[in-house]
């Protein structure tokens, strides 16, 4: 071989191994240290992109960016700590939105925001608006609370703390009536006439004009999916989950104790609505006490026919198994 084609297939091959880790798909990873928690980004052959301590909370990526966070300084008591501020880096680590937008602290947790449909909600002095990825304020700031764009609007909630909903251009599409309003899926919404927070309030769905389409009437609700959602009857601790079709009727009756895997923590580890025609239910041995009951796991195809069940001696075992599932 000559020295040039040699030459030639060396620099190739450099380029090469460039671009592959250009383009590797980073993921944020957290490390423990003196019982602090640091992050950093590795790509998707483990290695490390953005090192660890360089942020102090890391996201996922959407839309080719990912936001970062680290703690404001000199510091600024909040409500529940200290002000954060957040920014966003590229897929190749770099920094291409500075950390200088503040973020949401609240009672239980501290509200970072991601790019979504090309916007992202932003806080200051008390109020949302929307920016682009060019940093221009597109939707100035003016909202309570303000949720990510999803087929062209996004939930927003005004001075009278009602919910409706916005268009890309800022013009409001759905008017601001609601006591709360979710996201969209599979084009409705979950609402709630009276206030979401105060006990007994029942919940329906709205479509994507605003009109009632179910009345509110189930004391919990799951979005819809596959035109299917899990719906609650009665309260937490005696209520039964059942399913419904768009038109409010049951395709299974309520009959089942939880329609998700339950931690202390109250986290959600499944998704409480159909994939791929399928969904899972659960049924308490004991449902007076679910936490240390064991459980039958029911799973659901879209005519609410039993597929398939499996018995569990407790959460935790039905933890390990959808974390080992799942690769978490």
């Amino acid at each position: 071989m000559s020295k040039s084609l040699v030459k030639a297939v060396s620099v190739s091959w450099i380029i090469l191994m460039l671009c592959t880790t250009a383009s590797a798909k980073l993921t944020p990873f957290y490390e423990q240290s003196n019982d602090e928690w640091y992050c950093g980004y590795k790509n998707d052959i483990g290695e490390i992109v953005v090192p660890i301590k360089k942020y102090e909370h890391c996201g996922d990526f959407s839309e080719g960016l990912a936001y970062v966070g680290e703690i404001a300084r000199p510091l600024v008591e909040v409500q529940s700590g200290y002000k954060y501020l957040q920014g966003f880096i590229d897929e190749t680590g770099n920094l291409v939105i500075p950390i200088e937008h503040e973020v949401l602290d609240g009672a239980l947790y501290t509200e970072f925001k991601s790019f979504s449909e090309g916007l992202v909600a932003i806080y200051r002095n008390g109020k949302y608006g929307y920016m682009n990825k060019q940093r221009e304020l597109v939707i100035p700031y003016k909202y309570q609370d303000a949720q990510d764009f999803k087929n062209g609007l996004a939930i927003v909630v005004n001075q009278n703390d009602k919910y409706g909903a916005i268009n890309r251009l800022g013009n409001v599409v759905i008017p601001f009536k609601f006591n709360y309003l979710s996201s969209f899926s599979d084009g409705l919404a979950l609402y709630t006439e009276d206030n979401h927070w105060n006990e007994g309030f029942q919940y329906g769905f709205v479509d994507l004009k605003g009109n009632i389409s179910i009345k509110a009437k189930w004391d919990s609700a799951c979005l819809f999916s596959e035109g299917l959602a899990a719906v609650r009857v009665g309260d937490y601790e005696t209520g039964k989950w059942g399913v419904i079709d768009k038109a409010g009727n049951f395709l299974v009756k309520p009959e089942y104790d939880a329609p998700q895997i339950q931690t202390w923590s109250d986290a959600d580890y499944d998704d409480c609505y159909y994939k791929k025609g399928k969904m899972d239910m659960y049924k308490y041995t004991n449902p007076e006490d679910p936490y240390e009951s064991s459980i039958t796991r029911y799973t659901l195809n879209h005519n609410g026919s039993i597929l398939a069940k499996k018995f569990y001696s407790n959460w935790n075992t039905i933890i390990d198994e959808f974390i080992k599932d799942n690769g978490l």
